[in-house]
């Protein structure tokens, strides 16, 4: 564990809106919340519930700005800041993409016990809207045994 971390449970849900439809990802981890010189950094073990079982994922907050780094089984980094299109290198398992990221609006409720964050992004190939993507994030320190 990082040595400013702490022990959280870490409650995410994500929409993903896809010509006309949506399908909706849950996901409850434990997790280390970290307090950085930005803002927060949560780290997680992904699971077979998100298909992205042997990933650790690291969200980096700051106002204004999340960034989603995924390591192991697969690699990505998407930069998500608010208002600005960013290019992002994203690896299926089959081979990598790059794609655009446009972050619409990012709502930081963080503190050192936990809190809230929301994102809302959409994703282009060759400038193409593919989807667009609603991410819940809930934190609250985990609870110790007696």
């Amino acid at each position: 564990m990082p040595e400013n971390g702490k022990p959280v449970w870490i409650s995410i849900k994500g929409v993903q809106h896809l010509d006309g439809e949506s399908d909706t990802v849950e996901l409850n981890t434990a997790g280390i919340l970290e307090r950085t010189e930005e803002g927060y950094r949560l780290t997680y073990d992904e699971s077979v519930s998100t298909g992205m079982e042997g990933v650790v994922t690291r969200l980096s907050v700051q106002p204004g700005l999340v960034t989603l780094e995924r390591q192991g089984a697969m690699n990505s980094l998407l930069v998500l800041q608010k208002g600005k299109r960013t290019l992002c290198n994203y690896d299926t398992g089959c081979g990598c993409l790059t794609m655009g990221v446009y972050a619409r609006s990012i709502h930081i409720g963080l503190a050192d016990r936990g809190g809230t964050l929301d994102f809302h992004y959409t994703l282009d190939i060759n400038s193409d809207m593919t989807s667009s993507h609603d991410i819940y994030v809930t934190v609250r320190e985990a609870s110790l045994p007696n």
